[in-house]
């Protein structure tokens, strides 16, 4: 019997890493197409004409949903402060 816990236990464990990795994931992605706007002028988040906006939009609400998922962890919510803030950031101070 406890040896089924134990393995629930352990499955639940594994589900959220694997929730947290594709966050960090696609948060990555979502950092360096940030960094890649900040450089390039004219360009901002919120152009859905470039290729950039294009890529970083899906690749933000795809870590958000994953980091969602994986909200019981605190990773899980440093990935949603740290996501949601890189946003904010881009929308306000970005090109």
């Amino acid at each position: 019997m406890s040896n089924n816990i134990s393995e629930k236990q352990h499955i639940k464990s594994m589900v959220t890493f694997s929730y947290l990795t594709l966050a960090c994931l696609f948060s990555f992605a979502f950092t360096s197409i940030c960094i890649l706007i900040l450089m390039v002028p004219m360009v901002g988040i919120l152009d859905f004409t470039y290729f950039p906006s294009k890529v970083a939009i899906p690749s933000f609400l795809i870590s958000m949903v994953f980091s969602v998922l994986a909200f019981k962890n605190f990773f899980g919510k440093i990935l949603i402060v740290f996501n949601l803030s890189l946003m904010i950031f881009m929308i306000v101070y970005g090109p």
